[in-house]
């Protein structure tokens, strides 16, 4: 999981910041991403709709002596700020979980003030429509709390912008189905999938491969 959060932290590495910048973090969970921006910024609102998670970001914060990020639980789908409140909204590993993801990416472009900037990392599926709709149902059965995942296409068009990059992220199997505490039959039929594409059978999109006789 620490390589998984280091590989994403790319993306909000680019994001120019001052001292005079106010930042919401959208779905932040503990606030990774606020705690991170912290130090560069005025302020950051890091907003979740899980109290314990929240609770887990300020405990951090207070470790790290941090006085300028605010915990707050809320609805991604209707942030309760004025239109053009924020200079930068983020948003890391979020969009995957939204049902229609049009409404929160709505709503943190209406908090976003005239020339801010909307920053968005997350899963993208495969270009080829049958291969993602595997990939999305075993995704589901990795994490219940998966609905989708986007191609980078069509992500890039919900958030507007042209500005886009990827990266791959290779993780091992394992750690990669306990941080979702994945349940047996899921987790065997998610490795034999895996097995059957190493073997020759149909893409699952996570282009598997096996090292020292760990699947990855």
């Amino acid at each position: 999981n620490r390589l998984f959060t280091t590989e994403s932290e790319w993306l909000f590495e680019r994001l120019p910041l001052t001292d005079d910048d106010l930042v919401l973090d959208v779905a932040a969970g503990t606030g990774h991403v606020a705690r991170r921006m912290a130090p560069k910024v005025r302020a950051v609102v890091a907003i979740d709709a899980t109290e314990a998670m929240l609770e887990a970001g300020r405990i951090e914060a207070k470790r790290a002596a941090l006085k300028n990020v605010v915990f707050m639980q809320a609805d991604a789908a209707e942030l309760p700020f004025l239109d053009a409140s924020f200079d930068i909204v983020v948003s890391r590993f979020a969009v995957h979980h939204f049902e229609d993801p049009r409404v929160q990416l709505g709503e943190m472009r209406r908090c976003l003030r005239m020339g801010g900037r909307l920053a968005i990392a997350d899963l993208i599926s495969d270009h080829d429509l049958e291969i993602a709709e595997f990939q999305n149902h075993l995704e589901r059965l990795r994490d219940p709390s998966h609905t989708r995942m986007l191609s980078l296409e069509k992500l890039a068009d919900l958030v507007g912008s042209t500005d886009v990059e990827f990266r791959d992220v290779e993780r091992t199997l394992g750690p990669w189905l306990e941080q979702t505490q994945t349940p047996p039959e899921a987790r065997a039929e998610l490795g034999e999938a895996l097995e059957a594409e190493l073997a020759g059978g149909p893409p699952t999109g996570f282009r598997p491969r096996e090292i020292d006789g760990q699947l990855r």
